[in-house]
């Protein structure tokens, strides 16, 4: 989602959720090479579920490959630089689903619509929260930034969901899914998203990659160097600025 937008109402709707963390895609073919086969392929790409290593493999396949063939070949190709990837120019590989699972794409990101239903149970969506929260100050921790960051603490729960998930070998432990919303108490700021996966009961464990600041930060995560911490920190040299 452009920056200008992700911070404004439309970010909070179903759609601007999922914009958020899968931006648009807008491609535009050359006048040349419309109505052509690769243009038809190209249209019925659109209808799959598409990577960043798609995209890498297309820009290496415009580079290297197509100009040999002026842009004719649509033949299946895997790509040694990135065999995640396969160029939208050509057919995807036949016999594979692409799925979240086996692309892959981690679950935070996967646009797979999967139903999810308000957690009743005040004690889980406690626990959640304070799991969250704790996990949020360990990411702190391990880059052994915490010195420089309000600490982090839970404040309020925003919003806790389980998702109803397809049943699956009856013979293996139930998963349950879960997505937490919550805010951490001042002087940190910050609303944040993160879904977590308890495998057993009671145990749970991270199931997104990172989390997901869902309000403005402006300048108060100024004092991390690694881009991927600014969201999450708030610079106790930054506060009320």
């Amino acid at each position: 989602m452009p920056f200008f937008t992700r911070y404004l109402q439309e970010a909070s709707t179903k759609f601007g959720i999922r914009e958020q963390n899968n931006p648009f895609l807008y491609v535009v073919l050359p006048k040349r090479l419309r109505h052509t086969e690769l243009y038809e392929q190209v249209l019925a790409n659109s209808q799959e579920l598409v990577t960043h290593h798609d995209l890498h493999s297309t820009f290496e396949d415009i580079l290297y490959n197509q100009p040999l063939k002026n842009f004719t070949d649509v033949s299946f190709k895997k790509f040694d630089s990135n065999v995640r990837g396969s160029s939208l120019l050509r057919q995807f590989e036949k016999g594979v689903e692409r799925t979240c699972k086996t692309l892959p794409i981690p679950f935070q990101y996967c646009i797979c619509q999967y139903k999810k239903e308000n957690i009743t149970d005040v004690n889980l969506a406690k626990a959640l929260g304070l799991y969250a929260s704790k996990r949020l100050a360990a990411t702190l921790d391990a880059e052994k930034v915490s010195p420089q960051c309000e600490n982090i603490v839970l404040d309020n729960i925003i919003e806790a969901q389980k998702y109803v998930l397809p049943h699956g070998n009856t013979a293996q432990p139930e998963i349950h899914l879960y997505e937490i919303t919550f805010t951490v108490a001042a002087p940190a700021l910050g609303r944040f998203k993160i879904p977590i996966r308890e495998a057993s009961q009671g145990k749970f464990e991270l199931a997104g990659e990172q989390f997901d600041r869902l309000d403005k930060y402006g300048h108060h995560g100024d004092c991390m160097t690694k881009d991927i911490l600014r969201p999450l920190c708030t610079c106790k040299n930054k506060r009320g600025r």
